[in-house]
This record gives C-alpha cells, structure tokens and sequence, in this order.
C-alpha cells in the first residue's frame, strides 16, 4: 500500500509496517503511528530522521490521516509536538526556541 509517498505492507490483520512508518490498530478503533524520528532539543518535539527511533506520531480514525502526517512529517515542514500531539509547521518561533534566543 503507498499513499502519501509513505509505502507501508500489511502484515496482519490490523497491523502495517514500512522501513519508516507502522501503524496498528488499536481496540478503541484508532490506528496508532509509529515513525522513525529525533528529538528536537530539550522540547518533547521530534521530526522525521530515517536513523532516529521509533516515536509515535499519534492515533487516527483513518488510515489515511496518520500517512498524511508522516508525509508532512517526511517532507520537513512539519514536526511532531508530542504535548500536544499535533503536527506543527516549522517558523521562526520554533526555531528561536531551539536556539534558546530570549523572548523579545
């Protein structure tokens, strides 16, 4: 199966991997993502990195959702804040952040 340039096999019933992305689905009808990736500083932020370490990405309804994430996570313009559990989009904010620059 490849949607979203993310190419996963069924493995079983339930349960995808691919060499980056996995999912398997949960008794509460979720599917949970896992996706190769790094921490990003002292934040519980990681962005995709095909040597990091297995990092959830978090649970969707669809199939498709979890791949659409992993895919912006795959392009860089997107990592995962896992305090939120929410993909974000990279800006200067987050880049001050990891800098460590004091609020102006």
């Amino acid at each position: 199966m490849e949607r979203y340039g993310e190419s996963m096999k069924r493995l079983l019933p339930g349960l995808y991997a691919g060499g980056e992305v996995r999912a398997e689905r949960r008794n509460d009808r979720l599917w949970a993502f896992e996706m190769k990736c790094n921490q990003l500083g002292r934040y519980l932020w990681f962005e995709y990195s095909p040597h990091g370490l297995w990092t959830s990405i978090g649970a969707w309804r669809r199939l498709d959702d979890g791949l659409a994430v992993a895919a912006r996570l795959r392009a860089g313009t997107h990592f995962w804040d896992a305090d939120v559990e929410v993909a974000r989009r990279y800006g200067e904010d987050i880049y001050a952040a990891l800098r460590d620059d004091p609020e102006p």
